[in-house]
């Protein structure tokens, strides 16, 4: 047993939580889990590479933890072939999961992309699979730093490279009705 699995066993002990079934969790669910994982995982990383005041750390974590950011993530996991076919399909039924609500401050495209990457790490967090929601955690994060330094913005996938990301994970652009609307992408089975 590894260091991160001793803790959580610990972790889950010691707050007497019981094991939940990932497989049969609704996607919203996971989502849930896996915002408060990849959230925790910001502010630390937040906290030891940038200095400033608590308004100035809370800013820079938002642009990492916002709907833009988490898409722009899984644009790059999709482009580079990082996720398992198994990791694809969770992301695809958190994406695809219609929600009551969605940021004011991203398009809906933005909103469900991060829904699905949300709902992937909160599914590899209730599974037990800890380095591998660090592995992608790690790899995500980097990806904007990256795109900060170099590019000075977390924004990389200009518009005419949106179609072919969302080939690679069979997602369909939605038309003008359903970017207004809150209709549910296609899954890849449709």
């Amino acid at each position: 047993m590894n260091t991160a699995d001793e803790f959580f066993k610990k972790y889950r002990a010691a707050l007497q939580l019981g094991e939940i079934d990932a497989s049969q969790a609704s996607p919203l669910n996971l989502a849930y889990i896996g915002d408060c994982i990849y959230d925790l995982a910001v502010r630390e990383y937040v906290l030891t590479h940038y200095a400033g005041s608590l308004n100035e750390l809370n800013r820079r974590k938002t642009t990492f933890v916002c709907a833009h950011a988490q898409s722009e993530i899984m644009g790059y996991f999709i482009a580079e072939n990082i996720l398992t076919e198994e990791e694809l399909h969770i992301y695809k039924r958190g994406r695809n999961q219609k929600s009551e609500t969605h940021s004011k401050n991203s398009k809906i495209q933005e909103y469900r992309r991060a829904t699905g990457f949300e709902a992937l790490i909160g599914y590899l967090y209730l599974n037990h699979q800890y380095e591998r929601v660090m592995e992608l955690e790690a790899k995500g994060i980097q990806h904007l730093v990256h795109l900060d330094e170099t590019i000075g913005a977390i924004r990389h996938v200009r518009e005419d490279e949106t179609e072919v990301l969302q080939k690679a994970a069979g997602e369909v652009m939605p038309s003008e009705e359903e970017r207004s609307s809150d209709a549910v992408l296609p899954t890849e089975e449709e």
